[in-house]
């Protein structure tokens, strides 16, 4: 190999470290939006339907509230509507509104939706301080296989709890699977939101 070639090649490699290192402008991704949302406490969760025959079955919206591994109330059992299938997905939306408050919203298509008030509580440290803190919202592993008018829950939004041994706050679950009653979450938080729909032939 002669001079000329190993300077060429010399060359071309310092260029290419030299590009390596330059900073170029990107644009915003939806992703880095939903992230953005995500960290204000805007959060969408979505069921799919899309194998269902269309305006077949009608849905509910179900919201349990649950503390320390007991269902305390059914927040929608008196619910008085019923929503078509007519569109492919059910989507879950969340957002905040005040320290105390935040608002759940299910949307069934374009023009059917409902919003819902949900209180938060005040979590107390050993201290005796107490804190509004921000519910973690965490999907559930949403099985193929349905019964009529058995609740799908499609999401849970959890609150903080105070572990007196070690002194700190926790709220670390992951995504909650068919024994989600048994995690810590649902067996040690003060209280928890499960979000889901029924579902039932017309």
């Amino acid at each position: 190999m002669n001079k000329k070639v190993i300077l060429t090649l010399l060359l071309a490699i310092f260029a290419m470290v030299g590009r390596a290192q330059e900073i170029g402008k990107a644009e915003a991704t939806p992703a880095d939006y939903i992230k953005l949302l995500n960290k204000q406490g805007y959060h969408v969760f979505a069921l799919d339907l899309s194998k269902f025959d269309k305006d077949k079955y009608l849905m509910t919206p179900v919201i349990q509230k649950w503390s320390n591994g007991k269902m305390e109330q059914n927040l929608l059992k008196s619910f008085p509507m019923d929503f078509t299938n007519s569109a492919p997905k059910v989507t879950i939306g969340f957002m905040p509104k005040t320290d105390s408050l935040f608002t759940c919203y299910f949307q069934f298509d374009d023009l059917c939706g409902i919003p819902y008030d949900l209180p938060k509580q005040q979590i107390r440290s050993e201290d005796g301080k107490s804190n509004y803190f921000d519910l973690v919202p965490r999907p559930f592993t949403i099985q193929p296989e349905w019964n009529e008018n058995v609740f799908i829950p499609v999401v849970a939004c959890s609150s903080w709890w105070y572990d007196e041994r070690d002194k700190h706050y926790h709220n670390c679950d992951p995504d909650y699977g068919p024994d989600y009653l048994k995690s810590n979450t649902f067996t040690k938080s003060p209280y928890v939101y499960v979000l889901g729909i029924t579902i039932r032939k017309r």
